[in-house]
């Protein structure tokens, strides 16, 4: 075992017991914040941690203050958590939420439907789409969040000695002062620039800077990032903080797939003949059902309207 390794299993079991003084906190941000290796080797000690203390994430629909790890738990012994390094094999969403719960943390989250604008300790703003979940962690020398799921507009206050990062996955973004989003799939994160510049990457080509009015996709492996000027997307991709979607030129599968992203009833495509006729136009993102008449005039096929699903167009026999 390495010697970060070790370091990081001392930080692990220090911790845990709950007595750390403000020096050691304060020592342990420096050593965490001092290399992507320690928070590497970190991550992987207190994956090993929370698998035997079984240990979970409270989740809700308010912004909250995570309390720090319970005073004098159990302790597994050193040899057991040296003994499951090894066998840490945890997704790394997973292992992010679990280096936060060693601080403080915020936790905001929306429901199906919802938007929300938090204000963050350090002045920026985080607005929340539809069903989405970050969680926050300012330190003395790092703005860090982590997109959990869904999709945010981070508009950053400037700040030049701390970073502001968004992690989703394997995907980081920073900026200092800025305006961004970042949209979570399950592939990798979308992200959009609406003002400065911020610097993308994932782990395996070099960074790529963006600038606004650029977005790229930036995929959770190590591939290359290909950056393209949006132009007019931007707005159009971003219209759901005004409550809107907006379809220029977009097929009817891709806007299902919008709909389907805010409401709870949900909007299916029987006959595949239509899924790639195109769109124009500006709908509320909150009425599937006047969509789904536009639809009816426009391709002129049946809608059928059952308490939890719009169904567009009929079954095509199997050939």
């Amino acid at each position: 075992m390495s010697k970060i390794d070790d370091e990081a299993l001392d930080w692990v079991v220090r911790q845990a017991g709950g007595d750390l003084s403000d020096a050691d906190r304060a020592a342990f941000e420096a050593w965490y914040d001092a290399h992507p290796r320690h928070q590497g080797a970190y991550l992987r000690a207190q994956a090993i941690w929370h698998s035997l203390d079984k240990a979970t994430v409270q989740t809700n629909l308010q912004p909250m203050v995570r309390p720090a790890i319970a005073k004098n738990p159990p302790l597994p012994s050193r040899r057991m958590l040296m003994g499951g390094l090894g066998l840490a094999a945890a997704s790394a969403a997973g292992l992010g939420l679990y280096a936060l719960t060693q601080r403080p943390v915020t936790e905001i989250q929306t429901a199906l439907g919802e938007m929300r604008k938090v204000p963050l300790s350090d002045r920026s703003v985080a607005s929340l789409n539809s069903d989405s979940r970050v969680l926050v962690d300012m330190t003395s020398k790092l703005r860090r969040v982590v997109l959990v799921q869904g999709e945010a507009l981070f508009e950053v206050a400037k700040d030049p000695k701390k970073p502001f990062v968004v992690e989703a996955g394997n995907v980081r973004v920073r900026a200092v002062g800025t305006a961004f989003s970042v949209r979570r799939k399950a592939s990798g994160a979308e992200v959009l620039v609406t003002e400065g510049v911020v610097e993308v990457w994932n782990g395996g080509a070099a960074p790529k800077r963006l600038s606004a009015g650029s977005g790229a996709f930036v995929p959770e492996a190590k591939e290359e990032i290909t950056v393209s000027a949006q132009g007019e997307d931007i707005p159009r991709k971003l219209a759901w903080r005004e409550g809107k979607i907006i379809l220029q030129n977009q097929t009817l599968e891709a806007a299902v797939e919008e709909f389907n992203r805010y409401n709870r009833i949900k909007i299916s495509i029987e006959d595949p003949a239509i899924r790639n006729e195109r769109l124009v136009g500006q709908y509320r993102l909150d009425q599937p059902e006047d969509f789904a008449d536009t639809v009816r005039e426009l391709m002129d096929v049946p809608v059928r309207v059952e308490p939890e699903r719009i169904r567009l167009g009929n079954k095509t026999k199997p050939r």
